[in-house]
């Protein structure tokens, strides 16, 4: 086997050099007079909406409907653009049209005066004069093309490049409407969240006088209401209304038959192990393991009354499992050894979601030792495919700003009649997250698994694991004794512990274990397994072994690098890969990228705001990487749309893995002697997010398909470069962080 290497190598930040084309119609995209008529229409159907109905904000929420999902540069330029101001300033949320997966389309939902409405009908009045004019009525591709653009734009007071502006702005829009929910849970409390406006949440509710006493206010534009109140508010404002949820978030308790006696268990005193946060229901302090359990009772007075004290079956559960698991379970020993928990009794068995975001925000705050917490409570219903829910974007929040991580459970299907697969619910929804699906013992799904992805494309759950099944139960500790369980609240667990060895143990940052998770999951198969299969299992099930994390083949080379991007492209290329005596790279190649962005739940499907693309590979002659995945999203002649980039590179996803697959074992040529080179390119949705700095983790493996052991050259090569190249050992870092947790005393 070869240890894992974390390679600390110098990185360039290189700025933007690429100048934007001129715009134009999309291939096969047309505009013709029709179109026009039917926006303007459309936008004249607004306008009558508000003024027949009373407006209690200044200026008019109103959505355009796209014929695609459109990326951020193909959006309009030209219609609704408020004098002065940027377009992009006026957006307040983004969804996905009511249509089956892999056929939405985007909803932007802009806010705007009535006077730019007007100005935008009176432009389209124009412009479709000129297209009648001018271009017999059509617009394509070829119309805006030299040489072929020798158009007369005279006459119709408007720019030329206003005019090429709005027939291409009509090109990607279907039509203009007033925004309203679709879908509305048959749920007694909902989440409201508004869209925002000049009105702060408190005014708009007393213009529509609606008593403070009825609703609880969370933040600066979401409340927790009744049914009746919402539909008071419904009827009122539908266009104000950006996202309905449900406020509950609970676990489904086993039907657990005590075991008298309990058996009498002994294990040893706790020492200076690491600790992992645990949130979930109360613990019992009867059991054999309470003394490696900080136990904290985290229900007010009035929780407390409401309570059954006697429900701690399935808080216990999980944190038996994170202390003492594998010797519970022992197929399932990882070789991490027992952790010490903090564990934080929030509820019985249901609590409020946003009581419960408002408790994590605090107990996070409050134990800033604590890197890895485990999260196993969630919502029965299913998440939107239009926006992330409330008690998710708080993880997400909270780990974009705080050197934590959440393993969150991907919930259970805990229908009685189940009729196809349901969606996750709710955390499991949290893009920064480590989210676990559960596998029975075999690798199979459990029964009761829901699948991803959410936002229809982010690759959720993140990996899978052992968490037992209705026939195939692994064990747990509760109040009563040892007990069979199933569920993802105890696969999650598992992976806990393993991220809490890799960031307390192994020293490891939250991006680099997390990639280093993925990536175990993924190996070498990833790209053969079925769309079907990845929405159910994410990237595939983490090895038991955390050798298997933390070593490799001894015909592999596994490398960690860890950086911050701080310009538009981080690079390095010249990583030296070892050459075979043919002075060709006989390998094949796989990466893992993780990163943990700022999102804006308010944006909706456009939820993260800031891109990391990774390419990896030789460089070729002209300097640029051959990227192993092929990720063309970067060249100037690029003809990937936003759909594409989505599906195939991941685009705005914050986890890329990328592989290439041997199809033939031959070795590939280099490039004129040139070496490897790595490139992270970020992009942003919020126009000033580029300054920001972000923090990445890559992990790398090349594996020689004869077999050959490389990895000393390969460390010799680093070596001369000035890199420092550290050898992972499992055995030093367990004794570094034991001697780094010894207490010294003085004399």
């Amino acid at each position: 086997m070869n240890p894992l290497l974390q390679v600390k190598l110098r990185f360039d930040n290189e700025k933007n050099k690429q100048q934007p084309g001129a715009r134009n119609l999309r291939a096969n995209a047309e505009t013709t007079t029709d179109k026009i008529d039917s926006l303007i229409e459309s936008l004249r159907a607004v306008l009558r909406f508000y003024r027949d109905n009373r407006r209690i904000t200044r200026d008019i929420m109103i959505d355009i409907n796209y014929n695609d999902i459109i990326a951020k540069s193909n959006r309009v330029k030209a219609l609704l653009k408020p004098s002065r101001r940027n377009i992009n300033d006026t957006i307040v949320g983004a969804r996905f049209s009511d249509a089956p997966d892999g056929e939405e389309n985007h909803i932007i939902t802009h806010y705007v005066d009535e006077g730019t409405i007007e100005s935008t009908i009176n432009e389209l009045v124009l412009t479709r004069a000129f297209l009648d004019a001018r271009l017999g009525g059509k617009a394509t591709t070829i119309n805006f093309t030299e040489p072929n653009s020798n158009i007369n734009y005279d006459g119709f007071n408007l720019s030329k490049a206003k005019l090429r502006d709005i027939v291409i702005d009509c090109s990607v829009v279907d039509s203009f409407a007033v925004p309203h929910i679709s879908a509305i849970p048959d749920k007694d409390k909902f989440l409201i969240t508004f869209y925002k406006s000049e009105l702060p949440l408190s005014l708009l509710l007393e213009k529509l006088k609606i008593d403070n006493i009825l609703y609880t206010t969370y933040g600066d534009d979401t409340i927790s209401v009744t049914k009746e109140l919402f539909e008071v508010i419904n009827k009122k404002v539908p266009y104000m209304i950006s996202m309905i949820s449900t406020d509950l978030s609970q676990v489904k308790l086993n039907d657990l038959i005590p075991q008298v006696p309990k058996e009498k268990i002994i294990i040893p005193p706790p020492a200076n192990e690491p600790v992992i946060g645990v949130i979930d229901t109360l613990f019992d302090e009867s059991v054999y393991f309470s003394e490696w359990v900080d136990n904290v009772d985290y229900l007010n007075d009035i929780e407390r009354t409401m309570t059954d004290m006697n429900q701690r079956e399935h808080g216990t559960q999980v944190t038996s499992i994170i202390v003492d698991g594998p010797r519970m379970n022992p197929w399932l020993d990882d070789g991490c050894g027992r952790f010490r928990v903090r564990h934080f009794g929030v509820c019985s068995e249901r609590i409020s979601t946003a009581r419960l975001v408002k408790k994590i925000k605090e107990i996070v705050d409050k134990n800033p030792d604590i890197h890895v917490w485990n999260l196993s409570l969630g919502t029965e219903d299913e998440v939107s495919k239009n926006f992330v829910s409330y008690d998710a974007a708080a993880l997400d929040e909270i780990q974009s700003k705080k050197n934590v991580i959440f393993v969150v459970s991907g919930t259970n299907d805990n229908r009685t009649e189940k009729k196809g697969i349901i969606r996750v619910g709710s955390p499991a929804d949290s893009i920064n997250s480590l989210v676990v699906n559960s596998v029975r013992r075999d690798g199979r799904p459990a029964s009761y698994s829901r699948e991803g992805n959410i936002l229809s494309f982010y690759n959720k759950p993140d990996v899978s694991y052992y968490g037992g099944d209705y026939d195939d139960k692994i064990v747990a500790y509760s109040p009563y004794g040892s007990e069979g369980v199933s569920g993802t609240s105890f696969a999650a667990p598992w992976i806990s512990r393993k991220m809490c060895y890799l960031i307390d143990i192994m020293g490891m940052s939250k991006e680099v274990a997390k990639a280093l998770i993925i990536d175990a999951a993924a190996g070498w198969d990833y790209k053969l397994t079925g769309a079907s299969s990845r929405s159910i299992l994410g990237y595939g099930i983490v090895p038991i072994d955390i050798r298997k994390i933390v070593e490799t083949e001894s015909d592999e080379i596994r490398f960690v690098l860890y950086g911050t991007s701080e310009a538009y492209r981080t690079t390095n290329y010249a990583i030296p890969v070892p050459k075979d005596k043919d002075n060709k790279y006989p390998y094949i190649a796989r990466a893992a990228l993780c990163y943990f962005p700022k999102c804006s739940r308010s944006q909706g499907v456009d939820y993260t705001n800031l891109e990391l693309s990774l390419q990896f590979g030789r460089i070729k002659a002209d300097g640029k990487i051959d990227d192993i995945n092929q990720n063309v999203q970067e060249d100037s002649d690029s003809r990937t749309d936003e759909r594409q980039s989505r599906k195939e590179f991941r685009k705005w996803d914050n986890t890329k893995f990328i592989s290439c697959l041997l199809r033939k074992n031959r070795a590939i040529k280099s490039y004129d002697e040139r070496l490897w080179g790595i490139s992270v390119t970020k992009k942003d949705r919020l126009n000033s997010q580029l300054q920001e700095t972000l923090n990445f983790g890559v992990v790398i493996t090349l594996k020689e398909i004869n077999g050959v052991n490389r990895i000393d050259d390969f460390i010799k090569a680093c070596t001369l470069r000035g890199w420092i190249v550290n050898r992972i050992n499992v055995q030093n870092k367990l004794d570094v962080y034991a001697s780094s947790q010894e207490e010294i005393h003085f004399e």
